[in-house]
């Protein structure tokens, strides 16, 4: 049973036989993958006002002992700066997250999650996580430990 790759790969090997199109087996499943994956959880989270990547802050801010600085989510999150902020903002706007300023540094920020933002989290997070393990219910355990650890090798890799 072949998949959108499949048919991309033929019609390369079609038109350019001379190009090893080995790569699109991978790299273009992964990204057709991710944004599925993307997709499935931005529709699901809709429902309480937020995207994926907010929800990555905001987990990320549910995740961390203490308020962080806006570059230490940058660092955490996929994205850039102007992104994070304009997350930021909007996140406090509608009074998920808040921001101080920092108490070791008065030029610098630091960004907390209310009360709200917090119960949020903790009510939207078992819900993301048994939708994720529904998605990836078509592998078996074992092949899902193979594909963590393949990742987790890329991963490592790419980002160090």
């Amino acid at each position: 049973m072949g998949d959108a790759v499949d048919v991309i790969r033929v019609a390369w090997a079609q038109r350019r036989p001379d190009l090893d199109t080995e790569p699109i087996a991978v790299v273009g499943r992964i990204m057709r993958a991710a944004r599925y994956l993307e997709a499935a959880a931005d529709e699901r989270l809709a429902a309480v006002g937020i995207t994926r990547t907010e929800f990555d802050v905001l987990s990320q801010l549910r995740r961390s002992p203490v308020p962080l600085r806006p570059g230490d989510l940058t660092a955490g999150v996929v994205g850039s700066p102007a992104a994070t902020t304009k997350r930021l903002h909007k996140l406090v706007g509608v009074g998920l997250v808040t921001r101080s300023t920092d108490p070791e540094d008065a030029r610098a920020a630091r960004v907390g999650l209310t009360p709200a933002g917090e119960a949020l989290v903790d009510a939207v997070l078992p819900e993301q996580l048994a939708a994720e393990a529904e998605l990836l219910s078509i592998f078996t355990p074992e092949q899902r430990g193979a594909l963590a650890d393949l990742l987790r090798t890329a991963l490592a890799a790419w980002e160090s």
